[in-house]
């Protein structure tokens, strides 16, 4: 559930109006901070939408764990994915966190991108609702289902699916809406399935003619939110992203060894009470560096990478093909922790 709050709006409003006023004439150099061996002086600015997954890289700069290591980071909440690419366009943020689909597209368009680390998995936070009339796919073939058709993580996990059954999107009468509309629209009667995430999920399950069909707890590693740095950035200050890696690391494993300290300031990052935190902590799974080995350095994230970029020209939401390997960096991990 990537809930807009009035404050992360707020938030947002104001880095639209700094990249208003740094001009739209283009981007920053990525070098423009002083820079000693690799590791960047000045502050560096991370964009990212309001998401638990995220939670963990908002209690690394609360705790200290970035500066640990000698950096300064912020991080920056912007609620749109364009705002976040056009900040990253304009050089007002370093790096970002997005699912990997959408880091894709964002390469796709122009940004010099690489991936160093994935954050999250969904782990049932996402999901297809139908009328207790249907147990399958199959069952919905002709039916109106509900689902953002201009990309992101709903439409590329659902079309993962449809592959795996031998499906199309042209088996269905859909009906283009944000995840959001999407469970509303299924909740009010007005589709007979959606594509969509928490709370609706559990809304469809309590109306007395719906269900969950399936979640991404049944497909892990296909909805998997990533860090992802301006590529010159990265290469001109690796012991910078390397750091940062390791402030990840620390915060996960804080929060795993010290929960009664760490939720609290996760919690409060998402605009949440502890207890609608914890309740949401269930639906994802944060990357601990046995995960992430095995994800990224098993080359599971570039094979990912390079199935968003497939599907995204198939269906003609992108022009310029990504390759995968070339968009998915582990070497920056395996130095961060000596591999």
């Amino acid at each position: 559930m990537r809930t807009k709050r009035l404050a992360a709006i707020f938030t947002a409003l104001l880095t639209c109006a700094s990249l208003i006023v740094t001009g739209c004439g283009g981007k920053q150099s990525a070098s423009s901070g002083e820079s000693d061996g690799g590791v960047y002086k000045d502050k560096i600015a991370i964009g990212c939408t309001t998401w638990i997954g995220y939670a963990p890289l908002h209690l690394a700069v609360e705790k200290g764990f970035f500066k640990d290591e000698g950096l300064d980071v912020e991080m920056r909440v912007i609620e749109s994915a364009g705002d976040i690419k056009s900040a990253m366009k304009a050089g007002q943020i370093k790096g970002m966190a997005q699912t990997i689909d959408t880091e894709v597209m964002a390469q796709s368009s122009g940004i010099n991108l690489t991936e160093v680390q994935p954050l999250c998995n969904s782990n049932g936070g996402d999901g297809i609702v139908a009328k207790k009339a249907y147990n399958s796919l199959a069952d919905l073939k002709g039916k109106t289902i509900a689902l953002n058709t201009t990309g992101g993580a709903s439409l590329f996990w659902f079309n993962t699916l449809l592959e795996q059954q031998g499906m199309t999107m042209q088996d269905f009468d859909v009906k283009n809406m944000s995840a959001g509309d999407a469970g509303s629209a299924f909740v009010g009667g007005q589709v007979d399935a959606a594509v969509t995430w928490e709370p609706w999920l559990s809304k469809a399950n309590k109306t007395d003619f719906g269900k969950t069909l399936v979640t991404s707890k049944q497909s892990p590693g296909v909805i998997v939110d990533a860090l992802c740095f301006d590529k010159d950035f990265a290469a001109k200050n690796p012991k910078t992203v390397q750091a940062i890696i390791k402030g990840w690391h620390k915060a996960v494993q804080y929060a795993k060894e010290h929960p009664d300290e760490a939720y609290p300031i996760m919690a409060e990052s998402q605009h949440m009470t502890v207890d609608e935190f914890k309740a949401q902590l269930g639906n994802i799974q944060y990357y601990d560096e046995a995960m992430t080995k095995d994800y990224l350095v098993g080359g599971k994230m570039a094979e990912m990478a390079q199935k968003a970029s497939d599907l995204w020209i198939k269906m003609q939401l992108m022009t310029e093909p990504v390759k995968g390997t070339d968009i998915v960096d582990a070497s920056f991990f395996k130095a961060a922790l000596g591999l």
